[in-house]
């Protein structure tokens, strides 16, 4: 049988991505001075993800030739692209609400 969307979002998700979540989205929303940046801001925050993501996926490889361990990293990010996929929404969502705690509590 297939499996359902919970589990397959849960499978794509791991303590470190949670944690580079939050803590990408906490400096984004920090450097940010007004809402019209919140593009810009999720767009780096998301290209830093992918970027780290990938050289992870590609020192791990070890020993193994270089092509081998390109094809090796892109196809374990492949595995989970439905979780890719939800990842600028989550950090769309949390840099805005970060972003709006500032605003409404930060110092004037």
């Amino acid at each position: 049988m297939g499996h359902d969307v919970i589990s397959l979002l849960a499978a794509g998700f791991t303590a470190f991505d949670l944690l580079f979540l939050l803590a990408a989205s906490l400096v984004a929303a920090l450097v940010m001075r007004r809402w019209s940046q919140l593009t810009a801001a999720v767009f780096i925050a998301y290209t830093l993800d992918v970027i780290l993501r990938f050289s992870m996926e590609y020192m791990s490889a070890g020993e193994v030739p270089a092509n081998f361990a390109l094809d090796l990293a892109f196809a374990r990010l492949d595995m989970h692209a439905l979780a890719a996929t939800l990842k600028p929404f989550l950090y769309f969502g949390a840099i805005a609400l970060l972003f709006g705690l500032k605003h409404r509590y930060g110092a004037r």
